[in-house]
């Protein structure tokens, strides 16, 4: 899937943990905005991500540190079946970010890091600021273009930041929660791509470690009606649980 796609679904899967925890509109916005870029974030393993673009020089060293991490692990935990890493070869795109293990401890790093109150302001200012630039690309033309601009994505999650801070600051349970969650919502969009991910991993599937599974049903990456018909149903789901957390 592409970032849109991504961002859009892990979006929802936010707004229904805010709505189950029982939480008002600014408890399921910031969730719905947290779990859009916890959406992105397995995609930190590749050089051309929105993730990996999204703070510059910063994030493009997290890119790198990561694509080390997933090369190391693929090579210490494959086995002779594994004939090779995706794509590359080297097992650094779609391995170690696309497992449940790494889903968890994202969510329990920035959960762990949100019980300090400028952790908590640190993580979602730059979850929010991620999740805007990954629905800013469901956007078309000129408008895409200054919407998931830094500056505008910046500016729109340092306010939002700042109202949840000072109305409803995050419980870091819940913020843990929507970031494992947004990221392995990621990790079922790629499975219904043809390229698969490592569901399994560490167990071994006939032989391998890093067996790739694909939805029966799956498609291409960036096939427009199948992402079009996902971010459309998103985009109708996420407001109305924002009116019914109203009512």
């Amino acid at each position: 899937m592409m970032a849109g796609s991504h961002a859009s679904t892990a979006a929802l899967a936010g707004a229904v943990l805010g709505a189950a925890a029982g939480g008002g509109l600014v408890e399921l916005v910031w969730c719905a905005a947290v779990g859009a870029g916890a959406g992105l974030l397995p995609d930190l393993d590749h050089p051309e991500a929105t993730a990996t673009r999204s703070q510059g020089p910063v994030s493009r060293a997290a890119c790198r540190g990561v694509r080390a991490l997933s090369s190391a692990v693929w090579a210490a935990t494959r086995t002779p079946a594994d004939d090779g890493g995706y794509r590359d070869g080297s097992g650094a795109h779609r391995h170690l970010t696309h497992t449940a293990p790494a889903c968890v401890a994202a969510g329990l790093m920035c959960g762990a890091v949100a019980v300090h109150p400028a952790g908590a302001a640190v993580v979602l200012w730059l979850l929010v600021s991620l999740g805007l630039r990954g629905l800013g690309q469901c956007l078309t033309g000129k408008d895409k273009a200054e919407l998931s601009s830094w500056p505008t994505v910046s500016l729109g999650a340092l306010l939002i930041t700042g109202v949840v801070v000072g109305v409803a600051p995050p419980n870091p349970v819940l913020l843990g929660a929507v970031v494992a969650v947004g990221a392995w919502v990621h990790v079922l969009g790629d499975w219904l791509t043809r390229q698969g991910v490592p569901l399994a991993w560490p167990v071994r599937v006939r032989g391998k470690r890093w067996w790739a599974f694909r939805s029966p049903l799956s498609f291409a990456a960036g096939d427009v009606w199948q992402e079009r018909a996902v971010r459309w149903a998103c985009a109708v789901g996420v407001p109305a649980l924002g009116a019914w957390a109203i009512m």
